[in-house]
C-alpha cells in the first residue's frame, strides 16, 4: 500500500508544488530516538521508492499476456526478473513465547536461466545468503489496456501488477542439489565446482509479520492466497539493496537505551 501511494512517495514525475507528509531533518532534534525515527521513516520511504521504480523497469521487458489456458505467460525476457518454475512454503516455525506470528516462514523458489546469455547467467549465479529478492504476482488484463483506459490506470494495472512480497536467501542450489556460493564452510574451498544445469533452487525466508496478516486475511475475510500466484521473481543491483540491513539497524539503535555518551549528546542533537 505504501508503495503505490503518491502521497507518501511521490513518482518521478512529482513537480514540487504540493506538500508532501514528510519528516524534515532540521539542525536541532527533541531527543536521539528523534533523530532516529526520522531517519528510518525517511530511509523506508526512499527504498520503497527504489524498489517501485526498479519494479517498473523490469515488469514491462516481460510483455506478460494471458494464453488459451487462461494463465498468465511471458514473451519477453528481463535482466532482473526471472519466471518462477515453482513455489512453495516448505516450514513455518511456531511463534516465540509473546507472539502471533511465526518465529520464521522459509520457501523453495525454483527457476532457469536458460533463456539468458552468459554475463547474466553469471549475475544470477551470483546470487548469495541474506541478498533481498523480490516475488511478484502478474496477472495482466485478457484484453490491452486502450490509451485512454491505461492514462487512468494506476501503475499496478497498467502493469497487471497483484502482489509484491520481500524474501532473504538463506542458501541457494544448482540443478544437482548442490550448494552455491556458501561462505559458511559448509563446502571446503577445494571442493568448489561450478554450478551445473540450468535451474536454481533458492531457500528463502518470508517476511513473518506480513505473512501472518496474509494468512489472517484468507482465514478471516476469504482473501486470495498470495503465496500460490507468484510467478516472477526479481532482483535489484546489489549496490542499491542493502536497505533491509540499514533499516534494521537503526530500528535496533532505537530499542537501545543509551548510545551516545553525555558529553556528545548535546552536540550531537544540536544544542551544544
Amino acid at each position: 500500500q505504501i508503495m503505490w501511494d503518491e502521497s507518501l512517495v511521490p513518482s518521478i514525475n512529482y513537480s514540487g508544488e504540493g506538500c508532501l507528509a514528510l519528516p524534515k531533518l532540521n539542525l536541532q532534534f527533541l531527543t536521539l530516538h528523534d533523530y532516529l525515527l526520522r531517519n528510518f521513516n525517511l530511509f523506508r520511504l526512499e527504498s520503497t521508492y527504489e524498489i517501485r521504480e526498479d519494479i517498473q523497469e523490469a515488469i514491462p521487458h516481460l510483455l506478460a499476456y494471458i494464453n488459451n489456458e487462461g494463465e498468465t505467460a511471458f514473451r519477453g525476457w528481463s535482466r532482473m526478473a526471472v519466471p518462477i518454475k515453482e513455489f512453495k512454503i516448505t516450514e513455518v516455525k511456531q511463534p516465540n513465547i509473546g507472539e502471533v506470528k511465526p518465529s520464521s516462514v522459509t520457501a523453495a523458489v525454483t527457476f532457469s536461466i536458460s533463456s539468458y546469455k552468459a554475463q547474466i547467467r553469471s549475475e544470477w549465479n551470483a546470487l548469495k545468503e541474506h541478498d533481498v529478492l523480490f516475488l511478484l504476482s502478474i496477472r495482466p488484463s485478457f484484453e490491452p489496456l486502450s490509451a485512454e483506459e491505461a492514462e487512468k490506470a494506476s501503475v499496478p494495472q497498467r502493469l497487471g501488477l497483484q502482489y509484491v512480497r520481500g524474501c532473504e536467501i538463506i542458501e541457494i542450489r544448482d540443478e544437482e542439489g548442490t550448494l552455491m556460493n556458501d561462505f559458511t564452510g559448509r563446502i571446503k574451498r577445494d571442493e568448489w565446482k561450478p554450478p551445473k544445469g540450468e535451474l536454481r533452487t533458492v531457500t528463502v525466508a518470508l517476511d513473518t509479520a506480513q505473512y501472518h496478516m496474509d494468512v489472517t486475511d484468507i482465514a478471516e475475510k476469504g482473501a486470495e492466497d498470495v503465496y500460490g500466484t507468484f510467478n516472477i521473481l526479481m532482483r535489484r543491483k546489489p549496490k542499491e539493496n542493502n536497505f533491509k540491513a540499514i533499516l534494521e539497524s537503526i530500528r535496533d539503535l532505537m530499542n537501545e537505551y543509551c548510545i551516545v555518551p553525555d558529553w556528545l549528546h548535546n552536540i550531537f542533537l544540536g544544542y551544544g
